[in-house]
């Protein structure tokens, strides 16, 4: 075997035992996927208990067509004001409303809610609307009820 086929051999034999020792990761791809897992695992939050005569709701609030946690996403709740239980007709008061924001993993809690009938206001200065019950498609509306903790599910959404 000449010097030059040897050389040729041993730089193919390297290539190939680098090539070989690469472990790629799958399924992930940086290209296509602005949100990457953190390596970090988070505990989910101990849902609290309400105070008495007080309710809470919990949930989880995802992007629509994503599927991806909407993180950092303000939420209230508006009060039912309307004639009749039917009316969609809710009002919010952000400095006295029950107020909750998402966490890293889209979750949320409001914490002692005076009973009554409310919609989930997902909010923002600009462009403000009521979460939607992923079963129906309309307006999500919850009648809290003194001492009971309400876990609606995930809730999808487009971005605020």
């Amino acid at each position: 075997m000449t010097p030059l086929a040897k050389k040729i051999l041993l730089l193919f034999i390297l290539m190939l035992a680098l090539l070989t020792a690469c472990n790629p990761q799958t399924g992930v791809s940086p290209l296509t996927s602005p949100v990457q897992p953190t390596a970090t695992p988070t505990t989910a939050p101990l849902v609290p208990k309400p105070a008495p005569g007080t309710a809470v709701v919990t949930g989880v609030m995802n992007i629509e067509h994503t599927d991806q946690p909407m993180i950092g996403v303000e939420l209230y709740l508006g009060q039912h004001i309307g004639a009749t239980p039917d009316t969609p007709m809710y009002a919010l008061e952000p400095d006295s409303a029950p107020y909750a924001m998402t966490d890293d993993r889209g979750r949320f809690v409001f914490k002692d809610v005076p009973p009554g009938r409310y919609a989930i206001v997902v909010w923002n200065p600009f462009n403000s609307f009521l979460a939607r019950n992923p079963a129906t498609g309309v307006e999500l509306v919850l009648d809290l009820k003194p001492d009971q903790v309400y876990d609606v599910g995930t809730l999808f959404e487009p971005l605020p």
